[in-house]
This record gives C-alpha cells, structure tokens and sequence, in this order.
C-alpha cells in the first residue's frame, strides 16, 4: 500500500474446499508425486464419497475430505497456478489458503485482474462469490482481511474480529457463577494476551501494549458497543 498499489480486488471464492474438481487436482499433484501407490491412496481419499440423509453414500467429483490433515495443502497446491500466473503478470497477490486480495496502482487495472480472475475461476471449475468479490479503493472504502482491516495506509482490527472477542469474553466476565475476580481474571488474561499477540500492531488507539488492550477491551465488553470505528 505504501508503494501507491491503492486498489484493491477483495476476492471471495464460493464454498472453494467443497467444489474443487478431483480430476484436475490430481492432475496436478501428479505433476509433483510419482509414486503410484501414495496417488492412489489420495484418489480414494477424494472419491470416499459423503453420508447423505436417506441416500446412504454418495460418490463425491469435486471438494477435498473435511477435516483431513492434507485438505489445506490440497487446496494451496489447486491454486498454486493462479498464484504464479498473477506474479508473472506483475500483479501483487496476498493469498492465505482460499482468502485473497490482489493490489494494484490504478482502477483500470484492477478492473483487468477481475476479468483474468472471473475468466481463471470459470476454467479452473471454480466460482467467484458474486456479492463478496470487489473492487475498493485501499484509500477510502478499505477492505478486511485475515481479521484486519485496512484503509488509508493504517490497520485495525475488523469488526467482526472485536465482536468475537466480546463474545469470547462475556461469558468469562459474569460473576453470577460464584467465581472469585481473580479467577475470572486468570481466564480473561490468557485470551486478552493472544488477542493482543496477533492485533499488537495496530493502528487503533488502545492498543499501546497489554494493559492498554485489556483497558479497551474490558471497557467495550462491559458497555457491549463495537468501540471506535473499526471499519
């Protein structure tokens, strides 16, 4: 963002571990694993099929076994094309597992990263989530992402990231079942410092260190507001 790459394509891809081809998968993943007896294990893996109401087991094509150690790394490995062709192209991708945006200078170019995206998704037997996918300018609307959201050169926690916190805490803070406040405390800590450990960074006035994000954050879950505004 720094760099002047102020607009942003915020893609969302719909329901991408369920719908990814098995076929074209493990075209891939034999362009890296030879060994016969391992393809043939991840094939059966893919084709186990899933439990359906009144029907029994039904043969699956397409999405990767829920809950698999190996799912998140299947998925990486099916979207490794588009990872180098966007590099190839100059563009600059941001990509954790099926969570990416792809920055750019101006709109116009931004737009061209659309049509290639919408076009690749459509070969690649994919689906771009029609209302979740856009175009914003970094500048003034921002986007989230992986529980940040940015805008303006600066970052603070999204949200939705502030109101899982709430959610987390008050159950934790009632003192209606007889716990004593140090108890209490000894279970908020813990969640307040992880909290504190990913969102440490940020912009957000507050967030100073571990006291001043246990002051912030203990003021917004007793008053049960969202705290400034946070994009």
């Amino acid at each position: 963002l720094s760099q002047g790459y102020v607009w942003c394509v915020d893609a969302d891809l719909k329901s991408y571990f369920d719908t990814i081809p098995h076929e074209r998968l493990m075209a891939l993943v034999q362009q890296r694993v030879v060994d016969g007896s391992v393809l043939r294990l991840l094939e059966q893996s893919l084709k186990a099929g899933v439990l359906e109401e009144l029907k029994g087991w039904a043969p699956t094509e397409r999405g990767t076994p829920q809950g698999a150690v190996i799912s998140p790394l299947l998925a990486n490995l099916y979207l490794n094309p588009l990872d180098q062709e966007l590099e190839r192209r100059g563009w600059k991708l941001v990509r954790y597992a099926d969570d990416f945006v792809v920055l750019c200078r101006s709109q116009e170019a931004a737009q061209r990263v659309l049509d290639y995206l919408r076009t690749w998704t459509q070969e690649a037997g994919l689906t771009l989530h029609p209302t979740k996918t856009r175009i914003v300018s970094a500048q003034t609307e921002g986007f989230d992402f992986l529980g940040w959201h940015f805008r303006g050169g600066k970052k603070w926690p999204r949200k939705k990231s502030l109101q899982k916190l709430q959610e987390k805490l008050r159950p934790l803070s009632r003192r209606t079942q007889g716990r004593s406040l140090p108890a209490i405390i000894g279970q908020i800590n813990p969640i307040l410092r992880g909290w504190y450990g990913y969102f440490r960074d940020s912009h957000l006035n507050g967030l100073r260190g571990p006291d001043g994000c246990g002051d912030a954050c203990g003021r917004c879950c007793a008053s049960g507001r969202n705290g400034p505004d946070m994009g």
